[in-house]
C-alpha cells in the first residue's frame, strides 16, 4: 500500500484549529462547573451576610438590656 504524497490521509489530518477546540462533551461540563462554583460562592456570601445580621441583632439586644437600669421600689 502506497502513502499519498501529502503524508497522512486528509480525512485524519488534524489542523491547529481542530486541536485547540474542546471536545463537544467537555464544554457543557465546564460550563456546569463554572455555574456550580458561582452558586456556591453566592451562597457563601449570603451565609456571611446572615451571620453579620444575627451578630448585630444579638449585640443590639445585649446593649438594650444593659441600658435600662433596674428600678427598685423601697417600701
Amino acid at each position: 500500500m502506497a502513502r499519498s504524497e501529502g503524508g497522512a490521509s486528509p480525512q485524519w489530518a488534524a489542523t491547529t484549529e481542530r486541536r485547540r477546540q474542546l471536545p463537544f462533551c467537555l464544554a457543557p461540563s465546564t460550563v456546569a462547573l463554572i455555574l456550580a462554583l458561582a452558586c456556591v460562592a453566592r451562597l457563601a456570601e449570603i451565609a456571611e451576610d446572615i451571620g453579620t445580621a444575627l451578630r448585630a441583632l444579638a449585640n443590639t439586644k445585649i446593649h438594650s438590656n444593659a441600658a435600662h437600669p433596674s428600678i427598685s421600689t423601697v417600701s
